[in-house]
């Protein structure tokens, strides 16, 4: 015997409930009780803990520090507590073609920084912020040009440029350059820019800390669970290690099931994805131990092994149009191997195939009864285009099939064209 779904378990008919919080960071009410001192930074922030603090802007969005301050606060009372700022949060969900285009232009800036030439790196960073303007909020682009500007020996130039970096810049690398949003985690080099910068506005000669400007690489965006991948940490709060999915979808015989995904990094190369599923009359309990073989410096390309294991209890199965009663345990294991390569920024190509031990040649076979089952090996080679983090667009072949729909980190809703039906699945390994 086997089913319409080849017995693929629950991975093939799953979707999923998800709870969406969003964040509104203007024009909302505004308690001034939240507002502290960030002594290091040398600016006030706001939020209920300095881990989550945000650097205060006003209506100019220029950072508040202690010259500005009573002025910000005026500026509240005259506008009912209402925040005013725009550039409190950067907006980087939305997957750009220019998000490489602008850390490249950054790169090559920071090597010829590096390399003492510093000719054309005003005009590179004019580049930069020609194709995102945001960059003056939350990068250190104006330093880079007023650095360059002061070797030039161009001090009026210099001093123009850090004081937009002072007034407006709260850190060093913006989320725009991909791969990069922890690389500074504790602003360091961003606050020692800023001493530098005060000093030279204020007419001390200082030598530059050698550590400015660290070698810059520009690095692909890649979705979470993209073939070949393990978890963009990009793709979610900072710290984030692991994730927790309630799951609802259909068993072999299309009954409501409900379950858990659970999916955590256990170190650079090792993760553990773990679930559990139950409609009542089939349980499944599976474990897959992802290993990621090798991914590229600059995120463009992943090789991803996962082994895994999967055991089914079946007490009841639906068999055409019968439900019949069972008591067979099923534990089947396999191994899937994927690939991801972005061959441009927002594109890319992955590839997987996975491997059953009981498939089409080597069948589980019921133990009451003379029924066979077993999982087919599966092979996907497809295009995916990022929207969003974490989501893109996805078309290509399934074991033949000519497939295409939507991918969300691991989760997949497409059609079928020559099945002509909805494939549901998740596939966190």
């Amino acid at each position: 015997m086997k089913s319409k779904t080849g017995f693929s378990a629950f991975r093939y008919k799953c979707f999923v409930i998800v709870a969406a919080t969003i964040l509104l960071s203007s024009c909302a009410s505004f308690n001034p009780g939240l507002i502290h001192y960030n002594q290091d930074k040398s600016l006030y922030e706001y939020g209920g803990s300095p881990e989550n603090a945000v650097p205060l802007r006003n209506k100019n969005n220029e950072l508040i520090s202690e010259s500005n301050y009573e002025a910000f606060l005026k500026e509240l009372e005259n506008n009912d507590n209402k925040y005013q700022g725009t550039k409190t949060y950067e907006k980087t969900n939305s997957i750009q073609f220019s998000d490489h285009k602008i850390a490249s232009l950054y790169a090559e800036s920071v090597a010829e920084m590096n390399n003492g030439q510093f000719e054309e790196i005003p005009a590179k960073i004019d580049s930069l912020m020609a194709l995102y303007p945001d960059a003056l909020y939350f990068s250190d682009a104006a330093f880079l040009s007023g650095f360059a500007f002061q070797h030039l020996g161009k001090t009026n130039e210099a001093n123009e440029k850090y004081r937009e970096f002072i007034n407006f810049s709260s850190g060093k690398y913006t989320e725009r350059f991909r791969g990069h949003r922890d690389s500074e985690p504790n602003d360091s080099t961003w606050m020692a820019e800023r001493d530098y910068a005060r000093s030279f506005i204020d007419g001390k000669q200082e030598e530059a800390a050698v550590d400015f400007f660290h070698p810059f690489i520009p690095k692909y965006y890649y979705n979470s669970l993209h073939p070949g991948y393990g978890i963009n940490p990009e793709d979610y709060a900072k710290n984030t290690e692991h994730l927790l999915m309630f799951v609802l979808g259909l068993d072999l015989s299309d009954n409501l099931s409900a379950g858990i995904q659970y999916y955590r990094q256990l170190n650079k190369y090792l993760d553990i994805n773990p679930s559990y599923m139950t409609s009542g009359g089939i349980r499944e309990i599976a474990l897959a131990v992802p290993i990621k073989l090798y991914q590229s410096e600059n995120n463009n390309l992943g090789i991803k092994v996962s082994p895994f294991m999967r055991y089914s209890g079946i007490r009841k199965l639906t068999i055409d149009g019968v439900q019949t009663e069972f008591d067979e345990n099923i534990f089947n294991f396999g191994i899937k191997a994927s690939a991801g390569y972005y061959f441009a920024p927002k594109l890319s190509v992955g590839a997987s195939y996975i491997y059953h031990r009981y498939n089409e040649n080597s069948t589980f076979l019921f133990s009451t009864r003379d029924i066979k089952l077993w999982f087919f090996n599966e092979y996907d080679i497809s295009l995916y285009y990022d929207l969003l983090k974490g989501f893109s667009l996805k078309s290509g072949v399934k074991t033949g099939d000519f497939v295409a729909g939507i991918y969300w980190s691991g989760w997949e809703i497409s059609y079928n064209f020559n099945q002509k039906g909805l494939v549901f699945r998740v596939d966190m390994f």
